[in-house]
Protein backbone atom coordinates (compact mmCIF):
# COMPACT_ATOMS: atom_id res chain seq x y z
CA UNK A 1 0.00 0.00 0.00
CA UNK A 2 1.24 3.52 -0.38
CA UNK A 3 2.03 5.45 1.66
CA UNK A 4 0.83 8.84 2.56
CA UNK A 5 3.51 11.25 1.37
CA UNK A 6 3.50 9.43 -1.85
CA UNK A 7 -0.32 9.56 -2.28
CA UNK A 8 -0.17 13.63 -1.95
CA UNK A 9 1.13 14.21 -5.71
CA UNK A 10 -2.28 11.94 -6.35
CA UNK A 11 -4.30 14.15 -3.99
CA UNK A 12 -3.08 17.18 -5.38
CA UNK A 13 -3.99 16.44 -9.25
CA UNK A 14 -7.16 15.11 -8.55
CA UNK A 15 -7.99 18.50 -6.36
CA UNK A 16 -6.82 20.70 -10.03
CA UNK A 17 -8.92 18.04 -11.75
CA UNK A 18 -12.32 18.55 -9.96
CA UNK A 19 -11.99 22.26 -10.41
CA UNK A 20 -11.31 22.00 -14.04
CA UNK A 21 -15.04 21.59 -15.22
CA UNK A 22 -16.46 24.25 -13.62
CA UNK A 23 -13.90 26.96 -15.32
CA UNK A 24 -15.19 24.77 -18.56
CA UNK A 25 -17.34 26.68 -19.27
CA UNK A 26 -21.60 25.64 -20.10
CA UNK A 27 -22.12 23.33 -23.54
CA UNK A 28 -25.19 23.72 -25.67
CA UNK A 29 -28.32 21.78 -24.37
CA UNK A 30 -28.39 19.53 -27.23
CA UNK A 31 -24.84 18.00 -26.13
CA UNK A 32 -23.95 14.90 -23.84
CA UNK A 33 -23.73 15.02 -20.45
CA UNK A 34 -21.41 14.58 -17.97
CA UNK A 35 -19.70 11.10 -18.02
CA UNK A 36 -17.99 8.93 -15.05
CA UNK A 37 -15.97 5.79 -16.44
CA UNK A 38 -14.95 3.08 -14.47
CA UNK A 39 -12.24 0.54 -16.17
CA UNK A 40 -10.40 -2.64 -15.37
CA UNK A 41 -6.69 -2.19 -16.61
CA UNK A 42 -3.81 -4.82 -17.38
CA UNK A 43 -0.84 -2.96 -16.15
CA UNK A 44 2.61 -2.70 -17.62
CA UNK A 45 0.81 -4.67 -20.45
CA UNK A 46 4.84 -4.09 -22.75
CA UNK A 47 6.24 -6.98 -20.24
CA UNK A 48 3.87 -9.37 -19.62
CA UNK A 49 5.29 -12.57 -18.73
CA UNK A 50 8.53 -11.29 -18.67
CA UNK A 51 8.39 -11.80 -15.00
CA UNK A 52 10.90 -8.39 -14.41
CA UNK A 53 8.89 -5.66 -14.41
CA UNK A 54 4.90 -3.98 -12.49
CA UNK A 55 1.99 -6.39 -12.36
CA UNK A 56 -1.31 -6.64 -11.24
CA UNK A 57 -4.60 -4.96 -12.40
CA UNK A 58 -5.16 -0.98 -12.60
CA UNK A 59 -8.85 0.20 -11.51
CA UNK A 60 -9.34 3.03 -13.55
CA UNK A 61 -12.11 6.03 -12.43
CA UNK A 62 -12.65 9.02 -14.12
CA UNK A 63 -15.62 11.85 -14.18
CA UNK A 64 -16.10 13.53 -17.86
CA UNK A 65 -17.62 17.19 -18.15
CA UNK A 66 -20.07 17.78 -20.80
CA UNK A 67 -18.45 18.64 -24.39
CA UNK A 68 -17.00 22.48 -23.89
CA UNK A 69 -18.59 24.55 -25.92
CA UNK A 70 -16.22 27.32 -25.81
CA UNK A 71 -13.21 25.22 -27.40
CA UNK A 72 -15.17 24.25 -30.83
CA UNK A 73 -12.50 25.77 -32.88
CA UNK A 74 -10.38 22.10 -31.45
CA UNK A 75 -13.60 19.86 -31.53
CA UNK A 76 -15.43 20.56 -28.24
CA UNK A 77 -13.17 18.53 -26.18
CA UNK A 78 -14.45 17.18 -22.08
CA UNK A 79 -12.03 17.78 -19.24
CA UNK A 80 -11.34 14.46 -17.34
CA UNK A 81 -9.80 14.04 -13.74
CA UNK A 82 -9.06 10.61 -13.60
CA UNK A 83 -7.37 8.44 -10.68
CA UNK A 84 -5.77 4.53 -11.31
CA UNK A 85 -5.01 2.34 -8.53
CA UNK A 86 -2.62 -0.67 -8.84
CA UNK A 87 -4.10 -4.13 -7.10
CA UNK A 88 -0.34 -5.07 -6.87
CA UNK A 89 1.27 -1.71 -5.09
CA UNK A 90 2.73 -0.86 -8.19
CA UNK A 91 2.79 2.43 -9.80
CA UNK A 92 -0.91 4.63 -9.51
CA UNK A 93 -1.67 7.69 -10.97
CA UNK A 94 -4.08 10.45 -11.37
CA UNK A 95 -4.29 12.48 -14.38
CA UNK A 96 -6.54 15.48 -15.95
CA UNK A 97 -6.75 16.66 -19.60
CA UNK A 98 -8.61 16.71 -22.52
CA UNK A 99 -11.04 13.82 -24.43
CA UNK A 100 -12.06 14.20 -28.24
CA UNK A 101 -14.82 11.12 -28.52
CA UNK A 102 -16.26 10.79 -32.84
CA UNK A 103 -19.00 8.41 -33.92
CA UNK A 104 -17.48 5.95 -36.05
CA UNK A 105 -20.97 4.84 -36.81
CA UNK A 106 -24.87 4.69 -35.02
CA UNK A 107 -23.13 2.30 -32.48
CA UNK A 108 -19.37 2.72 -32.30
CA UNK A 109 -17.48 5.26 -31.40
CA UNK A 110 -13.70 5.94 -30.94
CA UNK A 111 -12.33 8.24 -28.35
CA UNK A 112 -8.49 10.46 -27.72
CA UNK A 113 -7.44 11.57 -25.07
CA UNK A 114 -4.32 13.98 -23.96
CA UNK A 115 -3.47 15.37 -20.28
CA UNK A 116 -0.94 15.06 -17.57
CA UNK A 117 -0.31 12.53 -15.07
CA UNK A 118 1.33 12.28 -11.25
CA UNK A 119 2.25 9.15 -10.20
CA UNK A 120 3.86 7.44 -6.75
CA UNK A 121 5.90 5.12 -8.81
CA UNK A 122 9.62 4.67 -8.66
CA UNK A 123 11.26 7.58 -10.63
CA UNK A 124 14.72 5.84 -10.90
CA UNK A 125 16.72 4.12 -8.29
CA UNK A 126 20.31 2.49 -8.04
CA UNK A 127 19.51 -0.65 -6.60
CA UNK A 128 19.58 -3.34 -9.30
CA UNK A 129 16.91 -5.74 -7.34
CA UNK A 130 14.17 -2.37 -7.70
CA UNK A 131 15.66 -1.20 -11.31
CA UNK A 132 14.61 -5.29 -12.83
CA UNK A 133 11.39 -5.41 -10.78
CA UNK A 134 9.88 -2.18 -10.97
CA UNK A 135 9.26 0.99 -13.82
CA UNK A 136 11.80 3.65 -13.77
CA UNK A 137 9.84 6.64 -14.95
CA UNK A 138 11.84 9.12 -14.89
CA UNK A 139 9.75 12.37 -13.68
CA UNK A 140 7.04 12.28 -11.44
CA UNK A 141 5.60 14.35 -13.80
CA UNK A 142 4.42 12.08 -17.05
CA UNK A 143 1.89 12.79 -19.96
CA UNK A 144 -1.21 10.57 -20.52
CA UNK A 145 -2.28 9.68 -23.55
CA UNK A 146 -4.80 6.89 -23.88
CA UNK A 147 -7.44 5.74 -27.32
CA UNK A 148 -10.47 4.01 -26.60
CA UNK A 149 -13.46 1.90 -28.93
CA UNK A 150 -16.59 1.85 -27.51
CA UNK A 151 -20.07 -0.01 -28.09
CA UNK A 152 -23.25 1.95 -27.39
CA UNK A 153 -25.08 -0.61 -25.05
CA UNK A 154 -27.88 1.76 -24.45
CA UNK A 155 -29.00 6.07 -24.78
CA UNK A 156 -26.48 6.37 -21.26
CA UNK A 157 -23.92 3.47 -21.30
CA UNK A 158 -21.03 2.34 -23.36
CA UNK A 159 -18.37 -0.59 -23.10
CA UNK A 160 -15.25 -0.63 -24.64
CA UNK A 161 -11.39 -1.39 -25.10
CA UNK A 162 -9.07 1.52 -23.92
CA UNK A 163 -5.04 1.56 -24.37
CA UNK A 164 -3.54 3.98 -22.07
CA UNK A 165 0.01 5.32 -22.19
CA UNK A 166 2.15 7.24 -19.73
CA UNK A 167 5.61 8.97 -20.50
CA UNK A 168 7.57 12.42 -20.01
CA UNK A 169 8.48 11.72 -23.65
CA UNK A 170 11.54 13.44 -23.16
CA UNK A 171 9.90 16.93 -22.52
CA UNK A 172 8.76 17.08 -18.46
CA UNK A 173 11.65 14.58 -17.41
CA UNK A 174 14.95 13.59 -18.75
CA UNK A 175 17.08 10.38 -18.86
CA UNK A 176 14.68 6.85 -17.86
CA UNK A 177 11.66 6.49 -19.24
CA UNK A 178 10.05 3.44 -19.35
CA UNK A 179 6.52 4.61 -19.41
CA UNK A 180 3.67 3.07 -18.49
CA UNK A 181 1.11 1.07 -20.77
CA UNK A 182 -2.32 -0.26 -19.50
CA UNK A 183 -4.85 -1.80 -21.72
CA UNK A 184 -8.85 -3.37 -20.67
CA UNK A 185 -11.88 -3.11 -20.52
CA UNK A 186 -14.23 0.18 -19.50
CA UNK A 187 -17.57 1.02 -19.15
CA UNK A 188 -18.75 4.66 -19.51
CA UNK A 189 -21.90 5.65 -18.05
CA UNK A 190 -23.54 9.39 -19.01
CA UNK A 191 -25.77 11.58 -16.66
CA UNK A 192 -27.08 14.84 -16.96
Amino acid sequence: MPSSKNLRPLISAAAIGLSFPSLAGVANAQDDGRQIRVAVMQHDVLHLGAGDRESGLNLEVALLSRPIAALATVGRPRVYVSGSVNSDGDTNFAAVGLAWRRDLSERFSGEIEFGYALHDGVVDTINPVEAQSRLLLGSRDLFRSALSLDWKASEDTRIGLQWVHLSHGQILGDGRNQGIDTAGLVMTYRFP
